[in-house]
């Protein structure tokens, strides 16, 4: 039996874990090949999830009326996704650009500066109108346009080349008119880019792999 009294735990009885620890309503476990896994109850929540994110712990949801066993079964039965899918994290951290403190802040100095102006130009040549703008420190995406027409950028736009920058600023301009990617959405990016929309997509996703 261990120390919490979990003697009839499946994942206990794998011999793979090396310790356990509690914290309020969390509790840690240590995986000799995937590292921490952390569960945590939550009032609200209804099912047992797991999420795993890069450079995060493997995170376990559970209500607060589900046991811990409960939810190490379901780990257990999940022990080979959860290995493949960190070992996928683990070459997309491998592929992707790295960047230095003072990278960062240049790029975020470089895009506060210009991002705005260009949008205001381009969204005034091809008609377009949009509400607020917002530039951040965005890992997960270059761009998005919000149901209100507020457009968010990533500072990472700065790494770009200017006809990719102008690309990802008409993308979200588009989606000011059209909030999908049908062909409606394609027939504007078409006429905005002097129909190049689909090429210089393309040329996107070269830099999307090494960025997200």
């Amino acid at each position: 039996m261990n120390l919490f009294g979990f003697n009839t735990n499946r994942l206990f009885r794998t011999g793979d874990f090396l310790m356990e620890k509690h914290d309020g309503n969390k509790r840690s476990l240590f995986h000799k090949e995937v590292g921490e896994i952390v569960y945590t109850k939550v009032k609200r929540s209804r099912s047992i999830r797991i999420a795993l994110r890069p450079g995060k712990p493997v995170s376990v949801t559970l209500p607060y009326y589900a046991s811990y066993a409960e939810a190490d079964n379901l780990v257990c039965e999940k022990m080979e996704w959860i290995k493949e899918e960190l070992q996928k994290i683990r070459e997309y951290e491998q592929r992707r650009q790295h960047f230095s403190e003072e990278d960062i802040e240049r790029f975020r100095r470089q895009a506060n500066q210009l991002l705005p102006k260009r949008v205001a130009t381009l969204a005034a040549r091809h008609g377009f109108s949009y509400n607020k703008i917002s530039i951040k420190n965005i890992h997960s995406r270059w761009g998005s346009c919000s149901v209100q027409n507020n457009l968010n950028f990533s500072i990472y736009l700065m790494h770009l080349p200017d006809d990719l920058v102008d690309y990802v600023i008409l993308h979200e301009l588009c989606h000011t008119v059209h909030k999908n990617h049908g062909p409606n959405f394609w027939a504007l990016m078409d006429a905005v880019t002097g129909g190049k929309a689909r090429q210089l997509a393309m040329l996107m996703r070269k830099y999307s792999a090494r960025m997200f």
